[in-house]
C-alpha cells in the first residue's frame, strides 16, 4: 500500500516538522484515511497456471472514499453502480501481469495496493544416460535430467532419487519469469559388488503458499555389468530401433514416452509432450541421440458453453431461501461442465470459498442487512460469463403486537366499538397479514401492502357493534408472516376483554377443579365476570375466612370455596369445590415384623392424592402379595407408591417370626459306664429361642451355655444317669420340646421288645405348643 500525494522531496522530515504536519492536516478538518491500509484484495494473492483464469475482488474498510478501481495490463476498471467493490477475471497470458487496487480518498490522497500475481507452468521432465566410464572395478555414469517448458525457474527445485533414497537436490536461480528448459547432470559409480541401481528425478515447483505436484520422470536401471544395448519398441504406429552410445547385453529397460515422435518445431505449449529421442515417421528405424522430440496429441474441444448451456448443470442450494435478521446463511453454487474454469460470487456481504473450479459457497455469519442479492457467476474456457441471483427474503417478526381501545370512554351497549392493533417493527411488510380474533374465532383478516422491505410500524382496525352478550368476551390480532408453505411465523397480542355495563354475575367460572400443591392460587381460577361498575371479587375459605388470593394453596386448603362479586347494583355467590392434589410420600419405620404362614400385608399406608398404587420390591423384583410367609420371605423391601404426580419409595426391613423347630427329633443313646456323655439343647426360631433341660440332678452332671445352645455334660456316667432328659425351646410364638433317652448298657434290647415300653413312648415323645 502506497500513499500517493501531489508530489515533494522524499527527504525525511525531521520529527517535530512532522508532528507539526499532521497537527496541520487535522485541525484543518482534512482526515488521512491512508493512516492505515483500508484496501482489502480477495483473494491477497494470486498464483495460477498459464492460460487459465483467475478472479480478483478489491474492496475498502473505509466507506468514506469517493471512488474505487482496479487496473489491469494498463486497463482500468470500475466498479458497477451501487456496490462498494470491483472484480474482474484476468486471464494469465502473460508472465509479467501487473495489477493494482486503487481507493480515492479525496481528491489529493489515493491509496493503492498492488497485486501479487504469479504465472506458472507445470515442468516436463525426461532422464538419460548421457555417457558412461569405466575405471577399474567400478562403472562410472553420467545422467542428464531435462526439465523443459517450466515456470518461473527460481521456484524449481530437482530431487535425485537412487533406489527410491533422495541422493541431490538442484535448485536454479534466476529472475526470469517466462517458461525455461533447464538440464541438471549427476555422476555416480557402480562397483561390481553392488551391482545395479534404479535411478529417476523429480521436478517440483514450490510456490509461496503451497507446493505443486512433482513431474516424475521414467526410472533408469543402471548396472556395473551392463550398459544400454539397442532394443526395438513397438508403438501404436509401427516399430522404432532405439540405440544408445554403447552396447552390452543384457540391455537396459526402456519406456515409451509417447506414441508418435517428431522433430522439435516448438508448437504452443498446451499442444505437445517432450521426450529425448529422435525419429522419422516413414522410417522403421529410429537412434537414440537424446534431441528433444514432441509427440504430437489432438484434444478434443467440446462445444464451447454459453449461458443456456450452464443454467442447465446450474444448481443453487437452495435456491430459495428465507432467513431471519441476525441469522446466517451458506449458499452452494456449483456448475457440472466440462468447460468451466471458475464458479464463485459476487457480493458485498459474509465470505466465499472455492471448493474446486466448479463449486463455491456463501457464508453470511450474520444478516445485517435487509437487501441480500448476492450473485454466483460462472466463467467457461472461451472467457464467456453468466451470473445467477439466488431469492432471498429476509424477515423480521414484530417486537411486540397490543391491542388498544380507539375511544377510551365506556362501553355502552348498543353501540360502535372499534378496536386497533399495534404491530411493531415488522418485516417485510408485503407479507403480512393480519387476522382478527374474538376469542378462538377468526373474524377477519387484513392483507397489508408495501414495497418496503426494511422493519415498519403497521396498525389494522376493528369495527363491531357492542351487545350484553360480548360482556367479558376477548378479542384478539395475530401478525402472520406467509414466507412460504412451512415458515409462517405468527405473533398474537394479549386478549382484550370488553365489559358492557350491568349487573354483576359469574359469566363462568367452574363448579370443580383440581390442583396440584404449591402450584395454584385462587387468582389463577378462570373465572370470568359481568357488570358495571367494575364488580369486585372475594373468596371465602370453608372456614368463612377471606382468602388469601396469591396464597400458593396446599394439601390441608382442599374444601369447598364461596366466590362473592358486587358492585353498587347488587352481588352474587357461587361456590367452588377445590381439591389440591399432591405426590405420594411415607412416614414409615424402618423394620417390621410378621408371623410365618401370615399373609403379606402392606406395614403402613403413604400418603398421596389421588390415592396411589403400591408396588412391592425385593431386590429390585416385583413381589406379588402371597397368603402364606415363610421364613425365607424375611429381607429388605421397597414401597413404590405412585400416582399421577409422582413417585415414592421407601425401603425397610420385614422379618418373619416364626416358632422354634429343632433340626432333629427324639433320639436314645446307650450309657457306657465310665465314659463322658455330651448332650446339646438348641433350636431356630425368630425371636431366636431360649432353651433349657428339663433331668433329674445328679453329681456328675453339669450344664454349660454357649450362646443359644445349652450343653450338658456327664462325667464318667453310670446307670444312675438313665432317664430321659427333656430339651425345651421356647419364644414369643411357641414352645417345643424333645426328648433324649439314656438307656444302661444291656437293656436297649428289651425296650425293643417291649418291656418297659410305657417308660420308652413317653420319654421318646416330642411336645410342641404353638403361640397364636
Amino acid at each position: 500500500m502506497r500513499l500517493l500525494g501531489s508530489g515533494g522531496s522524499s527527504t525525511t522530515l525531521p520529527l517535530r516538522m512532522l508532528v507539526i504536519l499532521t497537527l496541520t492536516i487535522l485541525f484543518c478538518g482534512s482526515v488521512d484515511s491512508c493512516l492505515y491500509n483500508p484496501i482489502f484484495l480477495y483473494p491477497p494473492e494470486i498464483i495460477g497456471e498459464y492460460g487459465r483464469y483467475a478472479f480478483l475482488n478489491c474492496s475498502s474498510e473505509s466507506l468514506d472514499y469517493n471512488d474505487i478501481f482496479l487496473t489491469v495490463k494498463g486497463q482500468t476498471i470500475d466498479k458497477e453502480p451501487y456496490k462498494n467493490y470491483v472484480g474482474h477475471l484476468i486471464k494469465l497470458d502473460d508472465w509479467n501481469i501487473d495489477a493494482k487496487c486503487s481507493v480515492h480518498i479525496n481528491d489529493t490522497h489515493k491509496c493503492y495496493t498492488d497485486v501479487d500475481i504469479t504465472v506458472y507452468k507445470s515442468p516436463g521432465v525426461d532422464l538419460f544416460v548421457k555417457r558412461k566410464d569405466a575405471t577399474g572395478e567400478r562403472m562410472q555414469w553420467e545422467l542428464q535430467c531435462d526439465i523443459f517448458n517450466v515456470a518461473p525457474v527460481q521456484n524449481l527445485t530437482v530431487r535425485w532419487y537412487k533406489n527410491d533414497h533422495l541422493i541431490r537436490t538442484n535448485s536454479f536461480p534466476g529472475t526470469t519469469k517466462a517458461a525455461v528448459n533447464e538440464s541438471s547432470l549427476l555422476r555416480v559409480n557402480i562397483s561390481r559388488e553392488e551391482n545395479a541401481a534404479l535411478f529417476r528425478c523429480e521436478a517440483q515447483l514450490n510456490m509461496r503458499s503451497r507446493s505443486l505436484p512433482a513431474a516424475v520422470s521414467q526410472t533408469i536401471n543402471i548396472s556395473a555389468n551392463e550398459v544400454p544395448t539397442a532394443r526395438d519398441v513397438t508403438t501404436a504406429h509401427g516399430s522404432f530401433n532405439l540405440t544408445s552410445e554403447a552396447e552390452t547385453t543384457p540391455p537396459p529397460e526402456f519406456v515409451e514416452a509417447n506414441t508418435v515422435s517428431h522433430r522439435l518445431n516448438m508448437p504452443k505449449p498446451e499442444n505437445f509432450t517432450g521426450i529425448n529421442c529422435s525419429a522419422t515417421e516413414d522410417d522403421e528405424s529410429a537412434t537414440l541421440n537424446y534431441t528433444l522430440c514432441v509427440g504430437d496429441t489432438t484434444k478434443a474441444h467440446p462445444p464451447e458453453a454459453t449461458c443456456d448451456t450452464l443454467k442447465k448443470a446450474l444448481r443453487i442450494t437452495p435456491p430459495e431461501m428465507v432467513v431471519r435478521y441476525g441469522d446466517s446463511v451458506v449458499l452452494n453454487c456449483s456448475v457440472d461442465d466440462p468447460e468451466l474454469i471458475l464458479v464463485s460470487w459476487e457480493t458485498d456481504y459474509g465470505s466465499h470459498e472455492e471448493i474446486n473450479p466448479s463449486t463455491s459457497t456463501l457464508t453470511i455469519k450474520k444478516v445485517e442487512s435487509w437487501i441480500l442479492k448476492p450473485i454466483c457467476f460462472a466463467v467457461s474456457t472461451n472467457g464467456f460469463q453468466c451470473t445467477w441471483e439466488p431469492v432471498i427474503t429476509v424477515y423480521k417478526t414484530p417486537d411486540s403486537v397490543s391491542v388498544t381501545a380507539v375511544d377510551p370512554g365506556p362501553m355502552i351497549e348498543g353501540k360502535e366499538y372499534q378496536l386497533r392493533c399495534n404491530i411493531q417493527s415488522v418485516a417485510p411488510v408485503n407479507k403480512l397479514r393480519v387476522k382478527w380474533y374474538r376469542g378462538d374465532e377468526c373474524l377477519h383478516t387484513d392483507p397489508k401492502n408495501s414495497s418496503l422491505l426494511k422493519p415498519q410500524n403497521e396498525t389494522s382496525f376493528w369495527t363491531f357493534p357492542l351487545e350484553r352478550g360480548d360482556n367479558g368476551s376477548t378479542f384478539r390480532c395475530e401478525a402472520e408472516l406467509q414466507l412460504g408453505p412451512e415458515l409462517s411465523p405468527r405473533t398474537s397480542s394479549a386478549p382484550y376483554t370488553v365489559l358492557v355495563h350491568y349487573k354483576p354475575s359469574f359469566k363462568r367460572c367452574p363448579d370443580r377443579h383440581t390442583v396440584v400443591e404449591n402450584t395454584f392460587r385462587i387468582s389463577q381460577l378462570q373465572c370470568e365476570t359481568d357488570g358495571y361498575p367494575p364488580p369486585s371479587v372475594k373468596w371465602y375459605h370453608p372456614s368463612q375466612k377471606p382468602t388469601d388470593l396469591n396464597k400458593m394453596l396446599t394439601r390441608t386448603d382442599s374444601g369447598l370455596y364461596r366466590a362473592s362479586v358486587s358492585n353498587s347494583i347488587g352481588n352474587y355467590s357461587i361456590f367452588v369445590d377445590i381439591t389440591v392434589e399432591y405426590p405420594p410420600s411415607f412416614n414409615c419405620k424402618t423394620r417390621y415384623e410378621a408371623k410365618m404362614n401370615g399373609e403379606l400385608k402392606t406395614p403402613c399406608e403413604p400418603e398421596g392424592s389421588p390415592p396411589p398404587t403400591i408396588t412391592w420390591l425385593k431386590n429390585g423384583a416385583e413381589v406379588f402379595s402371597t397368603r402364606h410367609l415363610t421364613k425365607e420371605h424375611s429381607g429388605n423391601y421397597t414401597l413404590k407408591a405412585t400416582n399421577k404426580h409422582g413417585t415414592a419409595q421407601h425401603t425397610f426391613y420385614l422379618e418373619i417370626l416364626y416358632p422354634p423347630e429343632f433340626n432333629q427329633g427324639n433320639t436314645s443313646e446307650e450309657i457306657i459306664p465310665g465314659q463322658n456323655m455330651t448332650l446339646d439343647c438348641s433350636a431356630e426360631g425368630n425371636p431366636e429361642p431360649e432353651t433349657h433341660w428339663n433331668f433329674t440332678s445328679a453329681e456328675n452332671l453339669h450344664m454349660a451355655t454357649v450362646g443359644r445352645h445349652k450343653i450338658m455334660t456327664i462325667t464318667r456316667a453310670t446307670s444312675t444317669n438313665a432317664g430321659h432328659y427333656i430339651c425345651v425351646a421356647s419364644n414369643k410364638l411357641g414352645r417345643v420340646t424333645r426328648s433324649v433317652l439314656l438307656i444302661e448298657m444291656g437293656m436297649y434290647g428289651d425296650c425293643l421288645r417291649g418291656k418297659h415300653f410305657g417308660w420308652l413312648q413317653s420319654g421318646l415323645q416330642m411336645k410342641n405348643t404353638i403361640f397364636m
